[in-house]
């Protein structure tokens, strides 16, 4: 994924991006006078534009699942009674369907909440949001194909800001913006059911149930900023095993790796166009990992691999080249497993 992608995609409400082998795309979603808008991008040029529900919250963020295998693509949302929903494209069809999952669940959330959505280290799909008193709750899918919910837990996050559900060595990682203005995760034990940080306590799952506490989070380093953060993925450094965050804060796009340090890539728009910083990227280099899914499920088991994304970036005055190393830098190498 390019620079340029990147910003694009913290800017919308969701974003997914088409796996290498498939070709070369991004989806992209916005709210646009209550309709869920879902826009289909192929370098800089709109391929098709299509509303997904017309009943989505203004404000609300998305999360777009592509799939595994024969599963559809979903698209995750908060609807303007605050309650969570999902839709399911038909391929038959040719159209994206409402789903009987939002029903099923009657989930509501506070009216400021931001959710997200992915599947988890066994292909389950998992929802967090924030509850009616703002605390985080959410619903993981179980091999019986049911439901369960956990939640409230005890983390504190600030009212209406994003979530970023993500596996990492294969434990399900729930990261968020907490109040003091920093970003803190839990982290979801496979063996116990228990949300695990760097306390005492722990939170164990359990079914629609009001009660239950987490113990204090994790805190990934130096990720406050002077306005709220709009947006943010996570990624985990190969080597040093700490945590990179890219940031959508003040109409600036920022990395920080962890350590400390803080970059400000550049300037994006509302629209997610992005201008480079050439003060804050002349001789930038990151390199980093994330553990990407293949999306192939046989059986129910789910086959990962390894993705080694390497960012370089020129000096000032080249451009025109760094534009182009951007480009292969982010090409993304999958091995066979």
């Amino acid at each position: 994924m390019s620079v340029q992608d990147l910003a694009l995609s913290l800017a919308a409400a969701g974003s997914a991006k088409l796996p290498s082998n498939e070709g070369h795309g991004l989806y992209l979603l916005s709210v646009r006078d209550g309709n869920l808008v879902e826009k289909f991008w192929v370098g800089q040029t709109i391929q098709s534009e299509t509303v997904i529900a017309s009943d989505a919250r203004d404000g609300t963020s998305a999360s777009y699942l592509l799939g595994l295998e024969d599963d559809p693509r979903r698209v995750f949302y908060i609807d303007q009674e605050n309650a969570v929903q999902c839709y399911a494209y038909d391929e038959d069809m040719d159209e994206w369907e409402e789903t009987p999952l939002g029903r099923n669940w009657n989930i509501t959330a506070c009216p400021q909440s931001k959710l997200s959505a992915n599947y988890g280290p066994k292909g389950e799909i998992v929802v967090s949001y924030q509850d009616e008193t703002g605390r985080l709750a959410g619903i993981i899918g179980t091999d019986e194909d049911e439901w369960e919910g956990f939640g409230p837990l005890e983390g504190g996050p600030a009212i209406g800001t994003p979530q970023c559900l993500d596996v990492v060595n294969d434990k399900l990682h729930l990261f968020y913006v907490e109040k003091s203005g920093g970003v803190n995760y839990l982290v979801l034990d496979p063996d116990t059911g228990n949300w695990q940080g760097n306390g005492p306590k722990t939170f164990q799952h359990h079914v629609f149930a009001n009660t239950g506490f987490a113990i204090l989070a994790n805190v990934l380093m130096d990720a406050k900023f002077d306005a709220p953060i709009e947006n943010f993925i996570i990624a985990q450094d190969p080597e040093t095993g700490s945590f990179h965050g890219y940031f959508l804060t003040g109409g600036s796009l920022w990395n920080a790796n962890g350590e400390k340090e803080k970059i400000c890539l550049g300037k994006v728009q509302g629209d997610g166009q992005f201008t480079p910083s050439s003060a804050a990227q002349a001789g930038w280099f990151v390199r980093w990992r994330r553990l990407r899914r293949v999306r192939k499920m046989r059986e129910r088991n789910v086959v990962y691999c390894h993705v080694v994304v390497h960012h370089v970036v020129l000096p000032p005055q080249k451009w025109v080249a760094e534009a182009i190393i951007l480009q292969l830098g982010d090409t993304i190498r999958e091995r066979d497993v």
